[in-house]
C-alpha cells in the first residue's frame, strides 16, 4: 500500500473515532451517587471553620389545630366572630425564613396532598430548621463525638453523639453521616414534642395545645421536614442563611408538587369529609375533643392518612409516600451512635408514665412505656379507633 493510501486511511479513522472531551454539565454527586459512593469523599483536608454557623432555633411556629373554619373559646367563654381557617394551597404560602418562630410572617397551615395526606406546613418548615441546625453541630465535630444542648422546651434537652468508630466516616462521608445522626435525633425530638403536649406543656402559657398532640399529620409532616434538611445538606444549599432559605422554599414547593398537592377547594373539601370522624367541627380551640383521631405510632416507615373520598385532582396520581429515616449506618445502629436525654425542671406534668418530678431524665429508651400509656389514655379518652384512619 502506498504512502498516500495509508495516510488517507489513518485520516478516515480519526475522524470516526469519537473524541471524550469533559463535559460542564456532569454534576459529580449524580456520579458518585450512581456508584454508591458518598458524595462528600474528598482528599482535602476537613476545615470545621468552613462549616456555617447558625443559632439554634428558640421558637416553634405556631402549628394548625386539625380542621378548618375554627371556633375558638377562652377558657370556657366563646370568642365570637373569630374563625381559624388553616387549609391552604401551596400558592397561599409564604416564604421560608429559618427559626422565623411566630413572626416569620410565612403564612402557615394543612395543605391536602394526594400521596401524603395532609402536610402541616409550620411542622415542616420547624423540623427542617432543627434538623439543619444539629447537621452542621455534628459535622463540624465528626468524627469526635459532641454534646448539643437545644433551647429548653418543656424540659432541658440533651443530644449526645458518640466517637464514630473507625473507619466509619471513610466508608459513609461527613455529610451523610451527619444527616443521619441528626435526623434520628430530630426525630426524636419532635415525637417529645407530641408527648408532652399531651401531657400538658404549654408554649403559650394558658393555651393547652393538647387538642393537637399527635394530630393526624403531624409524624408525617415532621419527617418530611427532616428528610428536605438533610437533602440540602448533602447539597450543600445551606452555605449561608439566605440560601438556605431560598432552598428550603423551593425544595418545600418541589415536595407538595411531589406529593401531588391539590387547590384550596379541594383541600377544604377533603378536610369537610373528614368532619365528625377525624376532627369535630361542633367544638372550639382548644378543646382535647376537637380533633379526634391521633397518630401514636412512630415507627417507620410514616404513612399517611389519605382522606376516603379523595378530590378528582387525586385520580391519575401515584400511589401514597411512606417516609423513613435511616435506622443503621452500615452494621452500626443510629441509636448507638446519637442518644438524647430530657429532664424535668421548671415544669413538671401532674401525671406521667416513668418518673417526672424536678431532676428526673427520659430518653428515647422510655418512649415505649410513655407510647402506651398515651394509648391507653387515647382509647379511654377518645375511643378504641382514635389511632385508625378508618
Amino acid at each position: 500500500m502506498n504512502r498516500a493510501v495509508v495516510l488517507t486511511c489513518v485520516a478516515l479513522l480519526a475522524a470516526c473515532t469519537p473524541t471524550w472531551k469533559p463535559s460542564t454539565l456532569v454534576d459529580p454527586r449524580a456520579v458518585a451517587q450512581a456508584m454508591d459512593d458518598p458524595w462528600d469523599v474528598d482528599a482535602a483536608p476537613f476545615d470545621p471553620s468552613t462549616v456555617p454557623q447558625f443559632d439554634a432555633p428558640s421558637k416553634l411556629r405556631p402549628c394548625c389545630a386539625f380542621g378548618q373554619d375554627l371556633k375558638v373559646e377562652l377558657g370556657d367563654v366563646p370568642v365570637p366572630l373569630v374563625k381559624v381557617k388553616n387549609v391552604f394551597a401551596p400558592a397561599d404560602l409564604g416564604k421560608h425564613h429559618y427559626g422565623a418562630g411566630s413572626l416569620g410572617g410565612e403564612h402557615n397551615g394543612l395543605v391536602y396532598t394526594c400521596r401524603g395526606g395532609f402536610i402541616d406546613i409550620a411542622h415542616v418548615r420547624d423540623n427542617a430548621d432543627r434538623a439543619l441546625y444539629i447537621i452542621l453541630q455534628i459535622a463540624r465535630a465528626l468524627p469526635n463525638g459532641v454534646t448539643i444542648d437545644m433551647p429548653e422546651e418543656g424540659t432541658t434537652r440533651r443530644i449526645v453523639v458518640a466517637p464514630l468508630p473507625a473507619k466509619l466516616l471513610a466508608r459513609h462521608g461527613r455529610w451523610h453521616i451527619a444527616a443521619a445522626l441528626a435526623a434520628h435525633a430530630n426525630h426524636q425530638l419532635s415525637n417529645w414534642h407530641e408527648i408532652i403536649t399531651w401531657y400538658g406543656f404549654e408554649s403559650t402559657p394558658g393555651m393547652s395545645e393538647r387538642m393537637s398532640a399527635f394530630s393526624p399529620e403531624d409524624i408525617y409532616s415532621n419527617t418530611l421536614g427532616t428528610k428536605l434538611a438533610a437533602g440540602i445538606v448533602i447539597h450543600k444549599e445551606m452555605r449561608s442563611r439566605d440560601e438556605y432559605d431560598a432552598a428550603m422554599q423551593a425544595w418545600m414547593r418541589e415536595a407538595l408538587r411531589r406529593l401531588g398537592a391539590v387547590s384550596k377547594d379541594h383541600a377544604r373539601a377533603a378536610m369537610a369529609s373528614v368532619d365528625g370522624k377525624w376532627w369535630d367541627s361542633k367544638k372550639r380551640v382548644p378543646e382535647f375533643t376537637l380533633v379526634t383521631r391521633r397518630v401514636t405510632d412512630i415507627s417507620f416507615p410514616t404513612s399517611p392518612w389519605l382522606v376516603p373520598d379523595a378530590p378528582h385532582e387525586c385520580d391519575d396520581q401515584p400511589p401514597p409516600l411512606p417516609l423513613s429515616l435511616p435506622e443503621r449506618l452500615g452494621t452500626h445502629k443510629i441509636s448507638d451512635l446519637v442518644t438524647l436525654r430530657f429532664e424535668f425542671d421548671k415544669w413538671t406534668p401532674e401525671h406521667f408514665p416513668v418518673p417526672a418530678k424536678k431532676g428526673d431524665a427520659v430518653t428515647a429508651a422510655d418512649f415505649p412505656t410513655i407510647l402506651d400509656a398515651v394509648h391507653e389514655e387515647g382509647v379511654r379518652e377518645l375511643g378504641p379507633s382514635f389511632n385508625k384512619p378508618d
